[in-house]
């Protein structure tokens, strides 16, 4: 009944598509943009482990001065 409904835009009817579009802003940002995008990414990877993540606002702040200095 509800599986009718479903929109068009669904990510089940296109995959491929719906990945493309989550990278696009990734992928055509300049490269400053990407390895802050990167680096950000990496930073909350290292913190997936603890039970409280602390600090990554800091650290996101830090990356994104580093990378604009």
């Amino acid at each position: 009944m509800f599986a009718e409904n479903q929109p068009a835009y669904h990510p089940s009817n296109r995959p491929h598509e719906e990945l493309r579009d989550i990278e696009e802003p990734i992928s055509s940002a300049p490269p400053e943009v990407r390895a802050i995008i990167e680096r950000v990414l990496q930073a909350e990877k290292d913190k997936l482990y603890m039970k409280a993540p602390r600090n990554i606002n800091d650290d996101i702040l830090k990356i994104v001065k580093e990378v604009i200095q």
